[in-house]
């Protein structure tokens, strides 16, 4: 049986439009409508070329589709909205289910885990009217809800206003939380939320109403949040001020206590329960998600695609239980479209571009590496979420800080506070961090303390607070990846280098071979590997 999960913007404030296939049970694509649109985020969008792409990959028709499910079950007319426009671009509209915007969360991280059983959180700022889930699930009984959370209390809102009163925008709360390690937690935000003992509580009077914002473009905060801090918000691109910093930290910080919080209530409510399974747009706090390996879960699990485009995923896996096919797990992530070695070529020769064809991409890029220079790398399907995982990245050395402040400035044109993230070994990471009992981190979902004497020799990854994003990397996931840094390893030493997500400031990452060589051209980077193709400058 087939299963169609989506998710896309019937109203403007909905982001992230993609598309789920799953095959008697089994995810065979995920695909973001950002990828081929590319428009980052595509607010107010609806997944046309991602389902596409996904019928395309599975290589069926739009006819043999058993089921679609979307989210929205508290919108009256989402159900007709999808029907229509399913109808205009295909001619007919299969059976069609509708299901809590959380719950897909909630099934998206349970049933991609592969956990038999697992305690389920879903946080971010809000959907269907909920800005949280707590459940209980069970591979053979599914997801059961035990608690939801209203809007007006939501973790999520609190940390984008103040993501806002930064200077930043929506969908940039990965800054606030990159800045947050030059600062210091000492202004008082209570004001606004603060732990209680089965979570926390919200005053959501600082969440502007008058007007409310119809916009997902428009400032969060309410006037009073400038009067209560005593000071204005940072206007977007002034510089940044010790006092700025110090709000993120303190941000930061009193968000993980509100998150710890409610997981300690989890816990007490089912203290024999060993795993835990995280989804939703708070989840992408990867600072936070560390101190959940601490919080007594034996095994925690947050999905690689935790904010709203993990939505369609999520349904995906509720319609495929709905046609009573038992999920599958999510085995990795690399879920979107391949491009053959001939589309490849073809591509490179109709711009006129000079490139050779390499014997091993893995062993000649890791040459590359260890001259230090920096390296687009595009293999194979493109890994769903907001990471790069090794088949559309922007890969070098990790050895000196002096990377860093390169890629940063010729590559990313971004931040300079904003750190860079390790892909190393499987088996290395025990040896450079701190693991907290975990042996395997292959999504980058959680930080990590590099073990002080590992830290010199990979300073272009290690944050200003000793921490990284780890990503570990095994040969049954990855073997061309695994295979580079490998050969890398054996040319320096080193079994980790930097991994930062091939694009620009601004835009998706790189879908098409196409859009892999406009990003090559249009920034500083000094070789791209395409498949087995190689481009220098």
């Amino acid at each position: 049986m087939i299963a169609l999960g989506l998710h896309g913007g019937v109203t403007l404030g909905q982001h992230e439009p993609a598309a789920a296939l799953a095959v008697n049970g089994r995810i065979v694509a995920l695909c973001e409508e950002e990828r081929y649109l590319r428009i980052k985020s595509c607010y107010g969008m609806l997944p046309e070329k991602a389902i596409q792409a996904c019928l395309d990959i599975a290589g069926i028709e739009w006819g043999e589709i058993d089921i679609v499910v979307v989210p929205g079950i508290t919108y009256d007319d989402v159900a007709e909205r999808w029907r229509r426009y399913l109808v205009h671009l295909y001619g007919s509209c299969p059976r069609f289910e509708r299901v809590h915007h959380q719950t897909a969360h909630l099934a998206a991280t349970f049933y991609g885990s592969g956990f038999e059983d697992a305690a389920c959180l879903s946080l971010d700022a809000a959907g269907d009217r909920a800005c949280g889930m707590t459940g209980t699930a069970t591979r053979a009984g599914g997801v059961k809800v035990t608690r939801e959370m209203p809007t007006e209390n939501s973790l999520g809102y609190f940390y984008t206003l103040m993501t806002y009163y930064c200077g930043f925008a929506d969908g940039d709360e990965y800054k606030l939380m990159g800045l947050a390690p030059y600062g210091k937690p000492t202004v008082d935000l209570t004001r606004l939320i603060r732990p209680s003992p089965d979570g926390w509580t919200f005053d959501w009077s600082f969440v502007r109403a008058d007007p409310s914002p119809k916009s997902p473009f428009e400032p969060l905060y309410a006037p009073k949040l400038e009067s209560l801090l005593g000071r204005p918000h940072r206007r977007p691109n002034e510089p940044m001020t010790d006092w700025y910093r110090d709000v993120a930290a303190s941000t930061q910080k009193l968000m993980e206590d509100c998150l710890l919080s409610l997981v300690g209530a989890m816990r007490r409510d089912d203290p024999g329960q060993k795993n835990l399974v995280y989804a939703g747009g708070v989840a992408l706090n990867c600072s936070a998600n560390k101190h959940l390996l601490g919080a007594g879960y034996e095994h925690v699990y947050v999905s690689p695609v935790s904010s709203d485009r993990g939505l369609a995923l999520g349904c995906a896996y509720l319609g495929a239980t709905m046609l009573g096919d038992q999920p599958w797990p999510a085995w990795d992530v690399y879920l979107g479209t391949a491009y053959t070695a001939a589309s490849i070529e073809k591509e490179l020769k109709a711009n006129g571009v000079p490139y050779r064809e390499v014997r091993d991409a893995s062993e000649e890029g890791a040459k590359l590496l260890a001259q230090k220079k920096i390296v687009g790398w595009h293999q194979g399907r493109s890994e769903a979420g907001a990471r790069a995982l090794g088949n559309r990245s922007i890969i070098a050395s990790c050895s000196d800080a002096g990377m860093r402040d390169m890629v940063n400035a010729k590559i990313k044109y971004r931040e300079e506070f904003r750190p860079f993230a390790p892909s190393m070994l499987q088996e290395a990471v025990g040896d450079l961090y701190d693991t907290r009992g975990g042996d395997d981190f292959p999504y980058m979902t959680f930080t990590l303390d590099a073990r002080p004497e590992k830290a010199a020799a990979m300073q272009a990854v290690v944050h200003v607070d000793g921490t990284s994003r780890v990503q570990t990397v095994r040969s049954s996931s990855n073997e061309r990846y695994h295979s580079l840094i490998r050969y890398y390893a054996a040319l320096t030493g080193t079994p980790v280098i930097m991994n930062t997500s091939f694009n620009l400031k601004g835009q998706p990452i790189v879908e098409t071979p196409r859009d892999a060589l406009m990003t090559f051209f249009g920034c500083g980077l000094d070789a791209l590997f395409i498949g087995d193709f190689l481009v220098e400058k």
